[in-house]
């Protein structure tokens, strides 16, 4: 029961992801935020197991808390080397890309706990 909602849970911040990537006309900084929301993406799914199987007598909130805290360190220690081909605003594209995702996995992580206290 606990690997399909890990699995939902997957999906649906993926799902957000997507939703919240920008759709504008091109330009570096869209495409860089688009690029930042990508790898955030990919670095939740390659670490989902820690962030939501372990299992603690932790209250939801601080248990959010304490996950946020996780994710936000995770993302704020992914460093971005320059490509030729990324201007500075591709590149501050990404790094906003990436402020956008902590926002995105707040929202995500607290549904998952919220509708897990409601099981």
């Amino acid at each position: 029961m606990k690997q399909r909602r890990i699995k939902k849970t997957v999906r649906k911040f993926s799902d957000l992801i997507e939703r919240n990537k920008d759709r504008r006309a091109y330009s570096d900084y869209k495409e860089g935020i688009n690029e930042g929301l990508e790898i955030a993406k990919d670095t939740f799914e390659d670490n989902v197991e820690k962030f939501l199987s372990t299992s603690t007598d932790e209250d939801p909130q601080t248990k959010i808390r304490s996950l946020q805290d996780r994710f936000n360190l995770i993302i704020d220690t992914i460093v971005v080397k320059e490509k030729p081909n990324y201007s500075q605003d591709h590149l501050d594209g990404i790094y906003e890309g990436f402020e956008k995702s902590k926002k995105i996995f707040e929202n995500c992580i607290q549904e998952y706990y919220h509708s897990d206290s409601e099981s």
